[in-house]
């Protein structure tokens, strides 16, 4: 129970600062490589097959490879969470983490791509 705890209320911040050097240190450099920025900015939480990690899980992230959840967002609902954040208080807005504007859009579709859209 002591874990659980120890984990609920350090492992946000401990992720989130991790977050944000790996999307700091990256951004500039990455610009235009999708890949690599989700890689570096998304992975950590969503993971690689975008279905979500352990800890991401525990967040609350979604599965992006459900039908239901590529049903319920448009790629404009997307992008604004992505700009502005999300209800989930343990996301961090790309614009944060340094994210171009301009890699947003490929970004939605390596999203999509996890559902086979």
């Amino acid at each position: 129970m002591k874990l659980k705890k120890f984990f609920r209320y350090y492992s946000i911040p401990i992720v989130t600062i991790c977050s944000l050097y790996l999307g700091l240190s990256t951004s500039s450099v990455n610009a235009g490589d999708v890949n690599k920025v989700y890689k570096d900015t998304c992975e950590l939480c969503h993971g690689a097959d975008g279905k979500g990690t352990e800890a991401g899980k525990q967040f609350g992230v979604p599965d992006f490879s459900d039908p239901h959840y590529q049903s319920s967002r448009t790629d404009v609902q997307m992008k604004e969470s992505m700009i502005n954040g999300t209800k989930n208080p343990n996301y961090v807005k790309l614009s944060d983490l340094g994210v171009d504007p301009a890699d947003l859009d490929p970004l939605i579709g390596i999203v999509r791509g996890f559902g086979g859209k």
